[in-house]
């Protein structure tokens, strides 16, 4: 874990500094934008995002396990590149044909005021999903050669320091709303050739289209995978997004929901970070285990892995509940509804987050079919709770519909990867994780308010929020080098002590 644990050292730096860039994107977008201008921006990359996993069809994992498999073969390698690349492309044609044929279907599903939105800039769906589907695969393969930090680097900062220059440039009337929705369209187009510039640089990477490269039991075996992959993305995609995806179809405030509730989604969002930074180096180890056949290394990664995941996910947890009422001063315009939001959602986040890499164990050993089943099973229960609960609370019952879904969903994972895999990710240090959160937790919460919001809002909630922040993780670091949960953390500050640098 040793490689897997300086790589997501630098990681979590840049998804550090793009989870503040991306702080940043959220205050600048309230205040520039109406709520119905930013729950339709909101809404466009949702959909791009959900769409770009349709048109993928699964070859963007296929390409992460099966290309260490095909290492030592240039030919079949290029060719599975080739594979992920351009099949999705020809996809993405057909559905800009359909998609454009069904307009009038589409737009009347949502709500009138909305309506107008979506029609004036309809077409310009097609072409960011497209490049969504350019960076989803060209991001993975440099993480399959961990390229993981540098990849992350320009999707974390780079385009979000894009993102906010152009709202910068809207919001002091230079540019004016349509220039903001389609350069926030088209300024994907420069993580795509980042990443393409940077997988050149790889020896291994190329293009071929010697179809003859893969025998017939190849073909098989590549399709089955990503087809199992394909909907199991899109099962776990549903499940993250159908909340968001059909909030303006039966809230009928429509856009303007969705932009209070994308707050709220993008403050809990915040506790993913920690996984995003060490789920894709440990997941490449995980699958080379796998692929090897060494059980016994891949249920050490898994537990390993799972103790780290938690404890920084812990940490940012408890920086976010210490500091929601500093967030809605900040935002202000009408957006208080996040604070009970953010906390309905954080109970389904923290428990999908303390299970581990369940999902990463379940795609690549045998049994993924089974998070497919059990996820599809899980998605007519979300739809049908959204249905109902949507019309009657709103966003609170979208907030409740997700939470109880993800809880259950876990659950079930849980213990189908405990029973057929003997791993598990909870043990006596997930425990003595909680017990350093407690103290944490208190301290932050009960800190005096010495900076007023009266005068100076901006200045005197950043100031609060700085220094609680800091008391929370003060406490919390000193409850964990006394508890001493993770072996590899206690490793990783040993060798920053003698090496004097973080990596």
């Amino acid at each position: 874990m040793g490689i897997v644990f300086r790589q997501s050292a630098k990681s979590t730096i840049v998804v550090a500094m793009g989870a503040l860039l991306g702080a940043l994107i959220i205050w600048l977008s309230t205040a520039y934008n109406t709520k119905q201008q930013l729950g339709f921006t909101r809404n466009l990359v949702n959909y791009a995002l959900t769409v770009s996993q349709l048109l993928l069809l699964g070859l963007h994992s296929t390409l992460v396990v099966f290309i260490h498999k095909y290492a030592d073969n240039e030919r079949k390698r290029k060719l599975l590149i080739s594979l992920a690349v351009f099949i999705p492309t020809l996809v993405a044609a057909v559905f800009t044909v359909g998609y454009a044929f069904c307009k009038t279907w589409i737009l009347k599903h949502f709500q009138p005021a909305d309506i107008p939105f979506m029609e004036r800039y309809f077409m310009w769906l097609p072409v960011f999903t497209l490049l969504f589907v350019y960076m989803l695969v060209f991001e993975q393969y440099l993480g399959s050669q961990m390229k993981v930090a540098v990849s992350a680097f320009m999707r974390e900062v780079v385009l979000r320091v894009a993102n906010i220059i152009l709202l910068l440039l809207f919001g002091f009337g230079y540019v004016d709303f349509d220039v903001l929705v389609v350069g926030t369209v088209l300024i994907y187009m420069l993580p795509v050739t980042l990443f393409l510039i940077l997988s050149f640089r790889i020896k291994e990477f190329g293009f071929s289209f010697d179809l003859k490269s893969f025998s017939r039991e190849e073909y098989k075996e590549i399709v089955h995978f990503s087809w199992y992959h394909f909907l199991l993305s899109i099962s776990f995609l549903m499940m993250s997004y159908m909340d968001a995806l059909t909030l303006p179809f039966y809230d009928h405030s429509g856009f303007s929901s969705l932009a209070v509730y994308g707050v709220a989604v993008f403050l809990i969002s915040f506790m993913q970070l920690p996984s995003k930074a060490l789920v894709p180096a440990s997941f490449t180890v995980l699958a080379k285990a796998f692929n090897d056949n060494d059980m016994d290394k891949a249920r050490d990664i898994f537990v390993r892995a799972s103790i780290n995941i938690f404890i920084p996910s812990v940490a940012m947890a408890l920086i976010l509940i210490c500091n929601l009422d500093n967030a809605v001063a900040v935002i202000k315009n009408g957006y208080g509804e996040i604070v009970p939001i953010f906390l309905i959602l954080f109970i389904g986040r923290l428990f999908d987050l303390a299970t581990g890499m369940n999902d990463q164990v379940l795609s690549i050993a045998k049994y993924y079919k089974f998070n497919f089943y059990l996820s599809l099973i899980l998605i007519v229960f979300l739809f049908l709770m959204i249905r109902f609960l949507v019309p009657q609370y709103g966003i609170y019952g979208a907030a409740w519909s997700t939470t109880i879904t993800l809880v259950f969903f876990n659950i079930a994972k849980f213990l189908f990867v405990w029973k057929k895999l003997a791993m598990q990710p909870f043990s006596s240090k997930t425990i003595l994780v909680l017990i350093a959160a407690i103290p944490a937790l208190a301290a932050g919460y009960f800190f005096p308010h010495f900076f007023d919001q009266g005068h100076h809002v901006y200045i005197r909630s950043f100031m609060d929020a700085a220094l609680r922040s800091l008391i929370v993780v003060i406490v919390y670091a000193l409850m964990l080098l006394w508890l001493k949960p993770s072996n590899d953390l206690q490793e990783y500050i040993a060798t920053i002590r003698k090496d004097k640098r973080l990596f």
